[in-house]
């Protein structure tokens, strides 16, 4: 008995989350005239759910009435967040199988060994590398998402590319992933890839399903919604900026597609016109472009609030 007052508690905390991410993608002055309507009548979760989406349907029908919705849907949003999501699944199987090194056969007495350090060291910076690498294309493509979206549609772009992102995580990646492995198979035959640990700790439900999915969230949703809310700000830039983030956006996502497992079999078509290794040297290094942004752009903020204020 004692479970039941929780579990509704818990449901209904759910419930209003739910109604926050959906009315998440109306105008901003509607949205806060719905959750105080919502918070005075004290209507229940699945109700006032349902109000809310079936208010954002008829706002948002209007506007899908057009090509350019549906292009940036299966244009952007469907290809990047499947791409996302196999990168994801990958970089999360290398690195659960350091993590499950380390966490199940850790020795005090290691920490005396030097080699230990030294491979240590040498883990956490190619984990690390690995983490900032998928984070800096998932802001980046948010921020082409952000900037290509019209503004009354940054909202409902977001929340598909995070359906999307599910998808991929629970559904689209692991199938790929997992055809990709039988070409190898067929190719190289009963071959090891990857670190001598994968195969054991594919067994294991965290490692296969849960740590994925945290890696997602935290490495691909998180910084993805925060570099659409960036992108859908930058038309306040001039034209000749805009061309300019576009360009760098559009190169760093170019390693992007050339690290997901198995394109270099689409790509053997275009192995006469590939580019110099220290092109591609440059291209990964554009990769982390949204750390200069990020510091830039207050600053240049800063600038510009002190020059109008003089």
């Amino acid at each position: 008995m004692g479970d039941e007052p929780n579990r509704g508690s818990i449901g209904r905390r759910a419930g209003e989350r739910l109604i926050d991410v959906v009315s998440g993608m109306l105008e901003p002055e509607e949205r806060e005239v719905v959750r105080g309507d919502l918070a005075e009548s004290g209507e229940k979760a699945i109700p006032a759910l349902r109000d809310v989406f079936g208010l954002v349907v008829r706002r948002q029908a209007p506007l899908w009435r057009e090509w350019r919705p549906w292009a940036i849907l299966m244009g952007l949003i469907v290809p990047l967040g499947m791409l996302l999501s196999i990168l994801s699944r990958d970089k999360a199987g290398g690195s659960a199988a350091y993590i499950w090194l380390y966490a199940n056969n850790w020795d005090w007495s290691l920490l005396k060994s030097a080699g230990f350090w030294l491979v240590l060291r040498q883990s956490a910076t190619e984990v690390f590398i690995s983490y900032l690498t998928l984070a800096s294309w998932s802001w980046t493509a948010g921020f082409v998402l952000g900037s290509a979206s019209r503004r009354r549609l940054v909202g409902t772009n977001g929340v598909l590319f995070c359906v999307m992102l599910l998808f991929g995580g629970f559904a689209g990646a692991p199938m790929y992933l997992s055809l990709y492995r039988q070409h190898l198979f067929r190719v190289f035959g009963d071959r090891p890839f990857g670190p001598p640990s994968h195969v054991d700790i594919s067994a294991l439900t965290f490692y296969r399903v849960i740590y994925p999915l945290i890696l997602q969230m935290a490495l691909v949703a998180a910084p993805a919604l925060w570099g659409m809310r960036h992108g859908a700000q930058s038309t306040r830039l001039t034209l000749r900026g805009r061309r300019w983030m576009w360009s760098i956006a559009i190169a760093s996502l170019v390693p992007m597609v050339m690290q997901v497992p198995g394109s270099g079999i689409f790509l053997i078509p275009l192995r006469s016109w590939a580019p110099p290794f220290w092109h591609v040297w440059v291209l990964q290094l554009v990769a982390y472009w949204p750390i200069a942004y990020l510091i830039a752009n207050p600053i240049s903020r800063g600038w510009r609030r002190i020059g109008s204020a003089a």
